[in-house]
């Protein structure tokens, strides 16, 4: 039996678009294939928010079911759409033969049907079953999930974006046949959108290609550009000679071509010849359009402005970063563009950036990295374009868990500022805090479990006392909490994890019983 299964991409808020590529698919495979396969929710892509969800577009996407039922008589096709029972909207899957309706079924009601004598079952996750299982999916990609293959399985995966506002995710793509202890994966390609015709009976393994965290990333930022910014602006990016900023900049290039990168450079009282020396060289490499504009006298006519006899410390920094915001989002104007963010997770974490300076941009592209995911994917660059694009004394260099920098990463903000964090163990600290609680943590540093971790051997590196580690762990805690108004002013993230800030609550700081118990208890 030969099966067509289309992982084309879906586009959100757009039905009638995506039933084309639809009934493209169901026409072109028309007489080469038994059955054709569609993701879930094949009309309209992730549906969110009260404004996307509304009575003009439900109707739409019903009239488009039955235009996609009549498509049927060509072959028959599995599919997922909306449906309504009562008042209420459901997630569903149909199957059309002949141009009808034959079954259908819900998120946690899978339905069976019979074709060529093979009996399938269609539903949303895989099933225990002697049947074939159609699994449609709409998920987002996560670098840290583990696929698990199971047996006589078609799995569907789907291409496209998904944006919350607040969060955006490329959809996964993956996708896999197993028939009779024979495998297959379903490929795309990066933008290949083909449909794949497989025969049960002549399944061939082969290797999985493209499914990386740096092609995903590529992916995100060309289609968020596409469906949001549809009148090709610059990508402003303010590059500091920094790491993020040479990572951000080189992905908005392979993602969009040269000419729709635009670097800037703001040097300021503190900044370094290294990092004007590596901001010119990624304008070389690149070959992008740049320009440099001097804050110094901006920040004197500032601190000048002000009715107080001076300014220092953290209010003086921010004036820089706030100075340098201000003349991106400036030239952003000027020349009809947009600004991107180039903070990581970690920073976002610990509100390490300044609002309306650093916090500001159209796209966090970098915001769901740690510092160490973004020195590799700087390193995957490098090797898989055979130059050095982001300049290696940027990259850290990790032995024995101890993490060194050429360059320091710093804000240059004040005289031989540093940033404060504790990389490598931060990079994992903080993941780990947004899925487990801070108790389970002391229960981990009690039974000294938490050293078996990849974060332990980091934090083996810093040598710290039982009470250092306490006051680091606490201010990283707090800080987490105390950010809250940061992160909810900042672009939307682009995810590649599964783990992440929204929704979150702003509460008031709170440390339990528990965790105070544990703690003295560790303290001794």
């Amino acid at each position: 039996m030969r099966i067509a299964i289309s992982q084309k991409r879906l586009y959100m808020n757009q039905p009638e678009k995506n039933f084309e590529l639809l009934k493209q698919d169901v026409l072109e495979s028309k007489g080469k294939a038994d059955l054709i396969v569609f993701s879930e929710l094949a009309l309209s892509s992730a549906l969110y928010g009260h404004r996307l969800v509304n009575d003009a577009l439900i109707k739409l996407l019903l009239e488009k079911q039955k235009e996609v039922i009549k498509l049927s008589k060509h072959i028959p096709i599995v599919f997922g759409n909306i449906m309504i029972v009562g008042d209420q909207y459901y997630n569903a899957l149909f199957y059309a033969k002949d141009g009808k309706l034959e079954a259908y079924g819900f998120e946690e009601e899978p339905f069976d049907f019979k074709l060529k004598n093979l009996d399938f079952i269609v539903s949303h996750e895989a099933v225990e079953t002697d049947k074939i299982n159609i699994v449609l999916g709409l998920k987002p990609y996560n670098k840290d999930l583990n696929h698990e293959i199971y047996p006589n399985t078609i799995y569907v995966g789907s291409d496209g974006l998904y944006n919350n506002g607040n969060e955006v995710y490329v959809l996964d793509d993956y996708g896999y046949v197993s028939y009779k202890n024979k495998f297959q994966y379903l490929e795309n390609g990066m933008y290949e959108n083909k449909t794949n015709i497989i025969d049960l009976k002549d399944l061939s393994y082969n290797k999985r290609h493209n499914h990386t965290v740096l092609n995903h990333l590529i992916k995100g930022i060309k289609y968020f550009d596409e469906e949001n910014l549809s009148y090709k602006p610059k990508w402003i990016v303010g590059v500091s000679g920094g790491l993020d900023s040479a990572l951000s900049v080189t992905l908005l290039t392979l993602a969009l071509g040269k000419e729709r990168v635009h670097g800037v450079t703001l040097p300021g009282p503190y900044t370094r010849d290294i990092s004007l020396q590596n901001a010119d060289h990624l304008f070389n490499v690149l070959d992008i359009s740049h320009e440099t504009i001097q804050i110094h006298a901006m920040v004197d006519a500032t601190v000048a402005s002000m009715n107080v006899e001076k300014i220092e410390g953290l209010a003086y920094e921010n004036i820089q970063a706030r100075l340098r915001g201000h003349s991106l989002m400036t030239i952003a104007s000027i020349i009809n563009g947009v600004v991107s963010n180039n903070g990581n997770k970690i920073e976002s974490a610990l509100g390490y950036a300044t609002l309306y300076g650093d916090a500001i941009g159209a796209f966090s592209i970098l915001a769901d990295l740690t510092k160490l995911e973004v020195g590799n994917l700087a390193s995957e660059i490098n090797e898989t374009y055979h130059k050095e694009i982001i300049p290696t004394n940027l990259i850290p260099n990790i032995e024995n868990y101890a993490v060194r920098f050429g360059f320091a990463p710093s804000a240059e903000l004040s005289q031989d500022q540093f940033d404060p964090m504790k990389w490598g163990y931060h990079d994992h600290l903080v993941p780990y805090l947004l899925e487990h609680s801070i108790e389970r943590f002391m229960e981990q540093l009690i039974d000294n479990s938490v050293y078996d971790l990849e974060m332990g051997h980091y934090l083996k590196q810093y040598n710290l006392s039982k009470s250092e580690i306490i006051e680091d762990l606490e201010w990283v805690y707090r800080q987490i909490n105390t950010a809250v108004f940061k992160r909810t002013q900042t672009p939307p993230v682009l995810k590649v994890s599964g783990n992440g800030f929204t929704p979150e609550a702003q509460v008031p700081l709170y440390y339990s019983s528990e965790y105070i118990k544990l703690k003295n208890k560790y303290l001794g």
